[in-house]
C-alpha cells in the first residue's frame, strides 16, 4: 500500500490528464516555415513537463509523513500569490516575476534561503534567455 496521499495522487492524474491534453490539442496548432518554433512550442513544453511530473509523483515512494503534510496554509498562500502574477508582470516585467515566484515556492517547500536564491536566479536567467531573447516575447 502506498503511503502517498490521496490528494498527492489525485494531482498527480490531473497532471498526467491535462499534460496529455495540451499535447494532443497543441498538435492543431499551426507550424511555421523553415523549422521556426511556432505557436505549438509553448504549450507542447508544458504538456510535457505536466505529463513528464504527473507520472514522476506517481512512481515516487514517498515517506509516511512528507514535507507538506499539514501545510494548507503554505498551499493557500501561494494560491493567493498567483493573483497578484499580472501586476508584478507589469511592474516587473516576465524574467524577474519568475524569479519571484521561485524564490518564494522554494522557501515555502522549505528549501534553504542560499538555494532558493541560486534557484531563483537560474529561472530569472532562463526565462530571459529562453523567453525574451530567444523566442522574442515581450515583457
Amino acid at each position: 500500500m502506498s503511503s502517498q496521499p490521496a490528494w498527492e495522487r489525485a494531482v498527480a492524474l490531473l497532471a498526467v490528464a491535462l499534460g496529455a491534453l495540451a499535447l494532443f490539442l497543441s498538435r492543431s496548432l499551426p507550424q511555421m516555415e523553415g523549422g521556426y518554433p511556432g505557436p505549438a512550442l509553448f504549450p507542447s513544453l508544458l504538456g510535457l513537463l505536466l505529463l513528464l511530473s504527473g507520472l514522476g509523483l506517481l512512481w515516487q515512494r514517498r515517506r509516511a509523513r512528507g514535507r507538506l503534510q499539514g501545510g494548507e496554509g503554505r498551499v493557500v498562500l501561494a494560491l493567493l500569490g498567483l493573483a497578484l502574477a499580472p501586476l508584478l508582470l507589469e511592474w516587473v516585467g516576465l524574467s524577474l516575476t519568475a524569479s519571484i515566484y521561485t524564490l518564494v515556492g522554494t522557501l515555502l517547500l522549505g528549501v534553504r534561503p542560499a538555494a532558493a536564491l541560486t534557484t531563483g536566479g537560474v529561472v530569472a536567467l532562463l526565462v530571459y534567455l529562453v523567453f525574451q531573447r530567444f523566442l522574442g516575447v515581450q515583457g
